[in-house]
């Protein structure tokens, strides 16, 4: 069996729940904050439906995979893969929450490598984000 080495953040955002779920299922707001380097031109195409899938281009960088579950807007769990690299497929589950008058949000990525960086991009993202959404 292979170990998971994966990692949870968890965030909280002055911002309704569907608002947060839209930064991540409009390609329009996610091309906004999905890069880590804001001066890289990044697009966005997203087919957010179980079995859809989904790609992000930042620069020379590319990631996409396909969507496993799509509850909005509390709920997506989708598939994570570099187009230049020859590791497998990880898995991303990002669950929103209602706070009070604002949204939690808790993202695990499933990862079967010691990859510091995912954690790195997310966490510089997920500060992206927070700045789009205050």
């Amino acid at each position: 069996m292979i170990p998971d080495l994966g990692f949870t953040l968890q965030q909280t955002y002055a911002a309704p729940p569907e608002r947060v779920y839209a930064c991540f299922t409009d390609p329009g707001l996610l091309v906004s904050w999905f890069c880590p380097n804001p001066d890289l031109p990044t697009t966005a195409e997203l087919d957010v439906r179980p079995g859809g899938g989904w790609r992000v281009e930042m620069g020379d960088w590319v990631v996409g995979g396909s969507y496993v579950e799509v509850e909005p807007p509390s709920r997506l769990v989708f598939t994570f893969d570099w187009d230049d690299d020859d590791e497998a497929a990880t898995t991303v589950t990002v669950q929103i929450t209602p706070e009070g008058s604002a949204t939690r949000l808790v993202l695990e990525h499933e990862e079967y490598a010691d990859d510091s960086a995912h954690e790195e991009g997310w966490l510089l993202t997920l500060a992206r984000l927070d700045r789009l959404l205050s």
